[in-house]
Parts: C-alpha cells; sequence; structure tokens
C-alpha cells in the first residue's frame, strides 16, 4: 500500500511563497486550484471543531450506555480518552500545518506516503463520518420524540432521523456560510444555555441538603451482570466518552475553506479539545451526583432528560433538551461538512466511484454540492437499513468509533515512515511544529491507538462491530486492486491529477 515514491508536492518551507502568499496561492502548489469558499475564520474554525467534538452531545448520547454498564464511576473513564485524543490533537495540529489540505485523512498520507495508503486511510474515516452522522441523525430524532411526549416506535424514531440528515444535507449543499452561521448560533446556545443549566442544576443539588448522591457514590460501580467483571464492563463504558472526543481533528477538513489556515487551524483545534473536556467531564461529574432515583436513569432513554426532570421538573427537563437538540443538530451539521469534504478531496483525485461528479463544485455557491448529497443519501440508507434489521443501528455508534482509531493507527504508521525518511515538511515561521518530539510522540501515539483498538475490536461489548466494518474494508480493498491501482499505474488517480489533467475538472 505504500508507493516507493509518495507524491509531496513542493514544500512549504522551500517554496519561494512559503511565507506571505495568500492560501489560494500556496493551494496551487499543491497542484489545486482554489474552488472552495475560503469564508471560515477563527470563530467559525473554532465552532467547527467544537460542534464536531459537542460535549453536550457526547455527554446525551453516551451517559445512558456508560451508566448502565458501569454505574457512576464509568465518569472517569473521560479520563482513559483525554490523553488518547491530547496526543492525537498534537499529531494532527503539526501536519495540518503543513499540509492544509480538504480530507486531511486521505491527503496525508497520500502526500507522505502515497495515494495507496492514502486511500486507506481515507475510506476508513469516510466510514467514521457516515456512521457518525448517522448516529447523530437517530439520537436526534429520540430526543426530540421525547420533548414533543411522542410514543416514537424505532420505524418512527427512524423516519424522523431520515428527515433530519436531510434537513443538513440541504443546508450544507446550499452554502458553507450558511453552516457555519448556523453552526456558530448553536455553539454559542449550547455554552451559554446548557452549560448554564448544569450550573443550575449544580447548585440546586448542592445547596440542599440530602439532594445529591454521595461523592462516594462515583466510587462504587457494579457490573450489568453477574458474568461480566467490573473492569471490562468499566472499560465498555469508556465507549460514550471516546466516541465524545473522535473528530477532535475535524477542522482539518475544512483548510481549504480556512483563512491563514496554517496558523488557525492547529489553534483552534487545542482550543475546542480543551473547552471539550472541561465541559463534558463537568456535565457528567454533576448529573450523576444529580441523580435521585438511579432505576429510573437506568430504564430513561433519555437519562439527562431525567435527571433534571428530577431536580428542577419536567416542564423545564423538556425545554433544556429543547435546547440540546440544537447543539445535536449542529454537531450533525458539522460531520456532514467535514465529511462531505474528505469525499470531495478523494473524489478531486480520482480515487473514487463517479469521482467526475462528486468533485464537482458549484460556481456561485462554491459548494461540493453533489459529494454532500451523496454522502447524504448513503446516511439514508443506512437508518434505512435499520427496518430491516433492528439491531443494524446498534453498529452505527462503535463501528465510528473504531473507524476513526483505524485511521488514526494508520495516520500515525504513516507519519512514523515518512518522519524516517525525512519526507515531512519543514514548517513555516510562526506554526506548530513538534519539532524533536515528534517522533516520541508518534511511537507512544502508535502504542496507545492500538491498544485502544484491540479493546474495540475484543471486548465483549462491542462484539460484532469489526466484523461489519471489516466487511466495508474488504469491499474497499476490492475497489483499490480493481479500479484504484490501476489509475495510479496510469497516472488516471492521486494526488497529482488535478494539476495534470485541469480539462478533467467540473466547473
Amino acid at each position: 500500500m505504500i508507493d516507493p515514491a509518495p507524491h509531496v508536492n513542493p514544500s512549504p518551507a522551500t517554496s519561494s511563497l512559503a511565507s506571505g502568499g495568500d492560501e489560494d496561492a500556496r493551494l496551487q502548489e499543491f497542484g489545486y486550484t482554489q474552488k472552495l469558499d475560503r469564508s471560515v475564520g477563527r470563530l467559525a474554525s473554532f465552532a467547527i471543531g467544537f460542534s464536531t467534538i459537542s460535549a453536550t452531545t457526547a455527554v446525551f448520547t453516551g451517559f445512558g450506555a456508560g451508566y448502565l454498564n458501569a454505574g457512576s464511576p464509568f465518569i472517569w473513564t473521560l479520563f482513559l480518552a483525554i490523553p488518547v485524543f491530547l496526543l492525537w490533537t498534537l499529531i494532527a495540529a503539526d501536519i495540518a500545518a503543513k499540509l492544509p489540505l480538504a480530507g486531511y485523512a486521505y491527503q496525508w498520507t497520500s502526500r507522505l506516503n502515497g495515494p495507496g495508503f492514502g486511500w486507506f486511510t481515507g475510506i476508513s474515516a469516510l466510514i467514521g463520518w457516515v456512521s457518525g452522522m448517522t448516529s447523530l441523525g437517530y439520537i436526534f430524532a429520540g430526543y426530540l420524540g421525547s420533548v414533543f411526549g411522542w410514543a416514537l416506535t424505532q420505524p418512527g424514531q427512524i423516519l424522523i432521523a431520515v428527515g433530519v440528515v436531510l434537513v443538513c444535507v440541504s443546508i450544507n449543499a446550499y452554502r458553507v456560510r450558511l453552516a457555519t452561521f448556523i453552526n456558530n448560533v448553536g455553539v454559542g446556545l449550547e455554552i451559554v444555555v446548557t452549560v448554564g443549566v448544569t450550573l443550575i442544576v449544580a447548585i440546586i443539588v448542592f445547596a440542599i441538603p440530602n439532594n445529591a448522591q454521595p461523592f462516594s457514590s462515583l466510587f462504587q460501580g457494579q457490573s450489568p451482570d453477574d458474568a461480566t467483571p467490573y473492569l471490562l464492563a468499566w472499560l465498555a463504558a469508556s465507549l460514550g466518552p471516546f466516541f465524545g472526543l473522535v473528530g477532535v481533528e475535524a477542522v482539518a477538513d475544512v483548510a481549504e475553506e480556512t483563512k491563514n489556515a496554517r496558523r488557525v487551524i492547529p489553534r483552534t483545534m487545542f482550543y475546542a479539545f480543551a473547552t471539550s473536556c472541561v465541559i463534558e467531564f463537568l456535565m457528567y461529574l454533576v448529573y450523576t451526583l444529580a441523580i435521585k432515583d438511579a432505576s429510573a436513569v437506568a430504564g430513561s432513554s433519555t437519562p439527562i432528560e431525567e435527571i433534571i426532570s428530577q431536580q428542577l421538573g419536567p416542564v423545564f427537563a423538556r425545554i433544556v433538551v429543547a435546547v440540546a437538540l440544537t447543539n445535536i443538530l449542529v454537531c450533525l451539521l458539522a460531520n456532514v461538512l467535514v465529511g462531505t469534504r474528505l469525499l470531495y478531496s478523494m473524489s478531486r483525485d480520482n480515487m473514487m466511484p463517479f469521482s467526475k461528479a462528486l468533485r464537482h463544485v458549484a460556481p456561485k455557491r462554491k459548494t461540493p454540492s453533489t459529494a454532500v448529497i451523496t454522502l447524504g443519501i448513503v446516511s439514508v440508507l443506512l437508518l434505512l437499513s435499520a427496518l430491516v434489521s433492528p439491531q443494524a443501528f446498534n453498529y452505527f455508534l462503535g463501528i465510528a468509533t473504531l473507524a476513526f482509531f483505524t485511521t488514526y493507527v494508520l495516520q500515525t504508521i504513516g507519519l512514523l515512515i515518512a518522519a524516517a525518511r525525512g519526507a515531512i515538511p519543514a514548517p513555516e515561521p510562526g506554526t506548530f511544529d513538534l519539532g524533536r518530539a515528534r517522533v516520541p510522540l508518534l511511537v507512544l501515539a502508535l502504542i496507545v491507538f492500538v491498544a485502544v483498538e484491540v479493546a474495540l475490536l475484543f471486548l465483549p461489548a462491542f462484539a460484532g462491530n469489526g466484523f461489519v466494518f471489516g466487511g466495508i474494508v474488504v469491499l474497499a480493498a476490492l475497489w483499490y486492486l480493481v479500479v484504484v491501482r490501476r489509475r495510479l499505474t496510469t497516472g488516471n488517480a492521486g494526488p497529482r491529477y488535478a494539476q495534470q489533467h485541469p480539462d478533467e475538472e467540473t466547473h
């Protein structure tokens, strides 16, 4: 999969445009013409990163599974996730500052290790984004039903989820400026309203005697059944916190739409990651201690709403959930945004089926509309598959996390090889750079990422995810062997394709 001569275009460090040239001219160095709308500033970049992680969405989606698996101590699994994702944030920020290209998961390894390797990292990340947005649509539908008091059947929830996905796809297909504006508003609501409500709950819980679980309960848990050792149950409970921090590097996917991308993107990655970690832990802590009736929470499909209802009443709880729905919605919106940029980027290099259509950019709106709509259709088909097989949805969340960690493992291996070859570009002055710490961090990260990958494959709670994910990867490998490899051999695909075939680009 690793080409003997990776296609690395002139390094920004050695180009005459390395310092002072505008981002569009720098993109030309990599062989691409600027077509997307470069309108994303610092605030919007932070908002994309923050909403893709989305602390509120993480808590609303992960709390139930965590609490059911391990009880109150599940909140400490977040401190397993934080150092893991800090490693990845450092690595991603380092490379994003050097290769600020849409479709980072494909582009980084494609440029440094060859397009064959890039194909597999890109397709793994694409599986992660599609599974993630599908999961978010389903979760949104469940909470929407709760707000309106609907007794949703699974088919009903799936059909609402389809509608939500189509709305987010339509917004993204129209224009990135609209998507980022809505995203900015949603992030503002999340920080002000959702966090504000959490603080109100905290005040009530701690101000009224005997109104909270004792702090000691955070260290007293039990397995959901006698057959499961508690350590395994506790590790299984970490899926929610791990899924909650997936996508910390997502802002790199909109590098070609970000102003001053080499400097802005690494900073907003760190800001979004740090803010999300603090908010997520505080929410887990407050809502866990605020539980009055543990059995009611364990039996609820919307545990956070149940906890707020126990403390502040059902009316207030529904209002809070209604606001939280906007957070889940913008998280889904951001997932669609970054996922489609990956699909567009791979199609621009002629790596995908129907690449010519998928790399089309609407000239007035400057949006890869076909890629957006296609990703939406795939997500809708996945949702509809759960109508045929009810357990299909159970795989989406696990597969999303598994796919992203597969991407992290492949990226880390590729970067270690590139570092050994001296292929990683030198940094521009004033941009983030790991320097001598790069190789030790990559080695440590590879050990950690492989450990998480093994857990996601072999822990009993995740049984089956690996087979489904493996089946998808086999199909991707067949496409590579039958089509992509031939295209690469004949020069009809890869990082140089757009530069060498300008007449093939659609306008």
